[in-house]
Order: structure tokens, then sequence, then C-alpha cells
């Protein structure tokens, strides 16, 4: 199974996770709804 990092948090997730947004053509997943709207306020901040 593929793990990704959330980019808020750093926590490892899975793909599967229902978080997920789309930025500059880039998928990213989160661990939880709060990470994915921290991100989409501020994607800059953490990419």
């Amino acid at each position: 199974m593929e793990e990704y990092i959330d980019p808020v948090c750093k926590m490892k997730v899975s793909k599967d996770t229902p978080y997920k947004t789309v930025y500059k053509g880039r998928v990213y997943y989160f661990c939880c709804e709060h990470c994915k709207e921290e991100f989409e306020k501020n994607p800059e901040k953490y990419i």
C-alpha cells in the first residue's frame, strides 16, 4: 500500500483517504478535514 505524507501535520496517510485536494495539477492527501482546510487556505505555505 502506498503511503503519502500529509503536508500540514506530516502524518502518513493512505491514498484511500477521503481528504484530498488538487493544487497546481498535483493531488495532496490529508489525515483529516482540518488539515485539508488548512492547506486550502494557504497551499504555498505547505509545499
